[in-house]
This record gives C-alpha cells, structure tokens and sequence, in this order.
C-alpha cells in the first residue's frame, strides 16, 4: 500500500521511534538467565494486520528470527486502521518513525510491507533473500555493525560498553522493547477470517542518550527491564542524519529471556 507524504508530515516535530529490532525469545524468563546476542545486522519490517501483502514479509521477518546474525523487527503502523480492521499493535509512532526513513532515504511515499536495513536503504518486506543480500553486503562493504554494544552480567546488573569510535560522533543510543511473538485473529479488512502470527513486535522505545567518540559505559538493573512488561529488549545506536532524520545504523545488540 502507498500514501502520498503530505497527509503523513503533517505531524511535524512528533517524537520518532529510533526503531529497534529483534529477536524471537523462547518463553519468559526467570531471573538470572537473561542472555545476550549481538547480530550482524538490523531489519525493521514496516507491517500490517490490515495488508493482505504483508503476511510473507511478516513470515520473513520470523525466519529472520531463527538466526542470530539479522535481527528482525515488526513495527506496525496504523494507516490501515481505517480500511475494515484496526491493528492490535499499531503505533503512530511507528508510522511517524517510517516517514521519518522516507524522507532520509529521499523517497516520497510509504508502503507496506517495508524492510529497512541497517538504517541505509530498504526493499519489499517478503523479498527476503533479497534483504539478506542487502545485509551482508553492507556487512562485507563498512556499512554494517561496526561499533560493538558489549553486554556481561554482575548479579542483577547489566553492565553495557561501548568503545571508542570515530563513527559515533552524532549518535544516539536506543533501547527498544518487544514481545518474541503473539498469535491475531484478524475479523475484519483484507485479512479476515485468518489467524496471523507476528514475532518481535515492537511496544516501548526509550531513548537512552547520546554516545560520543569516547564510547559509553553504563549500569542496568535487569529488575527495572523485566518491570516495563517485555520479553526483550534490543539496544540500537544510530547515527542523526541531516534535521534530526535517522541515520545508518552502527551498533546492536539484544537482551532475551528478561
């Protein structure tokens, strides 16, 4: 689906989403298991309950999953809400975080179901070999993962690292949440009558700070995670673009089992 960029920039200076991606987490976890991965790159798939295009790329984004070296995640917008169902997990901010990418990229419209990696450039959201094309060339070409977000446990506490890295002048450090995967009865619009199932669907993003040259050392309690009610959390730095648009995607790395 396509819509024209002059109704959706009329939320200008609305708080963008600094996306977050994902992987599939096995259970909720009790305290002390929590694990880490560190993946290769990052996919944030742009989805709809409501778009009868969506379903293979929501399926891709779950294959994704299976591998720790792409980490998928599912923000889903809401302007199919007003097309016969509306979604259960759908966030103006996630809509607003896609025209956000539009405008960076230097595209003037949005569609559905839409992958963006890495932060650099995006494709069709069911084209999935394509997208892993796309990953390990930016892998392979300096467009990847190159400042490490370093993860260890000491009792409760999540120590987080990041070293020094010329690449973070202009960087912000997110934590973005999400639950590993949910079953829909969809009842209405293009999907009715099917029952969908999503993986790492973005709920809750927090902006943490910025991270300069000389890297970032900071302290989590995992209690204080586990109390904002989801399963895992992926820490994503990315770099600002030109008027406060996101830029490429430098670091990643994701807590599971919180």
């Amino acid at each position: 689906m396509f819509i024209k960029s002059a109704k959706a920039r009329k939320q200008k200076g609305a708080k963008t989403l600094a996306f977050t991606a994902f992987m599939v987490i096995a259970g909720h976890g009790v305290a002390g298991a929590v694990e880490f991965q560190y993946p290769d790159a990052v996919v944030e798939l742009f989805t709809s309950q409501g778009c009868s295009s969506c379903p293979p790329a929501d399926k891709a984004l779950e294959e994704f999953n299976r591998d720790e070296k792409i980490l998928g995640l599912g923000l889903h917008v809401d302007y199919w809400d007003r097309l016969g169902w509306k979604d259960t997990f759908a966030s103006a901010e996630h809509t607003e975080r896609q025209w956000q990418y539009a405008r960076a990229l230097g595209e003037r419209q949005v569609y559905t179901p839409q992958a963006v990696i890495n932060g650099r450039a995006h494709l069709i959201g069911s084209k999935k070999q394509a997208i892993v094309d796309q990953a390990k060339a930016f892998s392979a070409g300096g467009g990847g993962m190159e400042t490490p977000i370093r993860l260890s446990m000491d009792g409760d506490i999540i120590k987080l690292s990041i070293p020094e890295n010329a690449l973070q002048h202009h960087a912000t450090l997110y934590a973005v949440y999400f639950n590993p995967s949910e079953d829909v009865e969809v009842l209405g619009g293009e999907n009715a009558g099917r029952t969908l199932t999503y993986t790492n669907i973005v709920g809750k993003t927090e902006m943490i700070g910025m991270v300069g040259r000389k890297g970032l050392q900071l302290d989590f309690l995992a209690t204080d995670m586990r109390h904002k009610g989801y399963d895992g959390c992926a820490l994503l730095l990315q770099t600002n673009g030109p008027e406060g648009l996101p830029g490429p995607i430098i670091g990643a790395s994701v807590i599971t089992d919180l």
